[in-house]
């Protein structure tokens, strides 16, 4: 892809996550990316073109750096302590680069807003999360095989809690403005529904 073209598609991407897709201005991007109005329309027709190149750009990114770290892992263990140090990392992050580093639940208020402006982006999410549950799935069921859970636990209802409490860490920042407090609260929802999974 061309440079110039990839940059405008980083850069935008950062101010809609920052700023919200309607808050940011054409001029805004050109000064992010450091280019003219000229060059905008060069490669683009309109902010909306460049917003669906990047979630496409960024879940390509996350479907990739998430089937990786499945790679990675062999037991459900694994993936709650990966998940909870990722959660962890959010407090600090600010988004600087484009990259599979951006915490995906950072994304959640600006695809909510732009799902419903381009309902067309829906699959692009849903296809995401199924390729995620399917990911966790596989890993509790072969969890179930190895003897680490119980063996009446239900695979699909055990990944989609897994997924949902993740989730909830946006919900706590918003409700308590404190982001150690949310985190430590996501933290033992995962340690207490392993623990469940696991209880004899």
């Amino acid at each position: 892809m061309n440079n110039t073209r990839q940059q405008i598609i980083e850069k935008a991407f950062l101010l809609f996550l920052r700023k919200g897709f309607k808050a940011v201005r054409l001029s805004d991007i050109e000064r992010s990316a450091q280019i003219t109005r000229g060059t905008f329309y060069y490669h683009f027709v309109n902010k909306e073109e460049v917003l669906k190149e990047g979630l496409y750009a960024y879940y390509t990114l996350q479907n990739t750096t998430r089937s990786a770290e499945f790679g990675q892992i062999s037991t459900l263990r694994e993936y709650v302590d990966l998940t909870i140090r990722k959660l962890s990392d959010i407090e600090d992050y600010s988004a600087r680069t484009f990259s599979s580093e951006i915490p995906e639940i950072l994304c959640l208020s600006l695809i909510v807003e732009v799902i419903a402006l381009f309902p067309e982006l829906k699959k692009v999410v849903l296809n995401s999360k199924r390729l995620h549950l399917s990911k966790l799935e596989e890993l509790i069921l072969n969890a179930k095989e190895t003897g680490e859970l119980r063996d009446d636990i239900d695979v699909s209802i055990l990944a989609k809690n897994l997924l949902n409490i993740g989730v909830s860490v946006i919900n706590d920042l918003i409700m308590y403005r404190d982001g150690s407090y949310a985190l430590s609260v996501v933290r033992s929802q995962y340690e207490q529904l392993y623990s469940l999974a696991t209880r004899e």
